[in-house]
């Protein structure tokens, strides 16, 4: 276990160095706040339904802020099914709402994605690897108020270490440190580029109780334009979950068998 832990965080290492040495001479950098706010149903036959809420804000050229303006709004309705205790398969629909700064002379738009994404879990006692494979359909609108459609297939690996305690409950202190990479299939509106762009998340989670967790990431992303250029943004990701909004006692009962400190 010790030598996959030592891989998992030497390869996040390298992506971060990688990714900061290649855009080192850019000054193309967009600060960003993503809060967010998720509800995960009681399971029923080894199914849940979530709602994820957001509402992100961005710096502009007059006001450098991560709170400068406030740049979309958008959240997801999950469909999550456990075919086996480790791997756990989910659809979702989402909607985004994109708020153009008045700097930029864009109009507002609006974005819908469907998505159907497996994630694989491997537990080592207090450390956890997932493995996520996401294929997203995007429809975007253009300037004109047409709809492009463009598939964008995301790769995830990450992982979630207990810090004071093995398992993820009450008073739990954890790390989180993840890295994703998306492709592109291309449109008018995202580049006819495969490469879409990489996210590096590292940060802490506590557990407030067995089933609302508070989360803070630090995120980088670096991301490659329609016209070809590439651009960062380093964001403060923060995420609040309820889980087992219905039946706290089930949920407990149903994913919480044989836990101990």
């Amino acid at each position: 276990m010790l030598n996959i832990y030592r891989i998992h965080v030497f390869f996040i290492l390298a992506v971060l160095f990688l990714q900061s040495t290649k855009l080192i001479a850019q000054n193309n950098t967009s600060y960003q706040f993503w809060p967010e706010i998720d509800f995960t149903s009681k399971p029923f036959n080894k199914s849940t339904i979530g709602i994820d809420i957001y509402a992100n804000r961005e710096s502009y050229a007059e006001n450098t802020s991560m709170f400068g303006y406030q740049s979309g709004m958008g959240g997801k309705i999950w469909f999550n099914h456990y075919f086996k205790s480790k791997v756990k398969t989910s659809a979702f629909f989402e909607p985004i709402y994109n708020k153009a700064n008045h700097e930029s002379g864009h109009s507002n738009t609006m974005e819908y994605r469907i998505a159907i994404q497996n994630v694989y879990y491997a537990p080592f006692k207090r450390w956890t690897l997932q493995n996520r494979i996401r294929i997203e359909d995007r429809i975007i609108e253009n300037s004109s108020g047409d709809f492009v459609n463009t598939v964008r297939p995301r790769y995830l690996i990450k992982s979630i270490i207990g810090i004071n305690k093995k398992v993820l409950i009450q008073g739990a202190l954890y790390l989180l440190a993840s890295n994703e990479i998306m492709f592109n299939t291309g449109s008018s509106v995202t580049g006819y580029h495969i490469f879409d762009r990489n996210l590096s998340q590292i940060g802490l989670g506590y557990c407030i109780t067995d089933y609302i967790n508070l989360e803070a990431q630090y995120a980088y992303t670096i991301r490659l334009g329609a016209s070809g250029n590439y651009s960062t943004i380093e964001a403060l990701a923060v995420t609040l979950s309820f889980n087992n909004i219905f039946s706290v006692e089930y949920f407990k009962g149903y994913f919480h068998k044989d836990k101990t400190d």
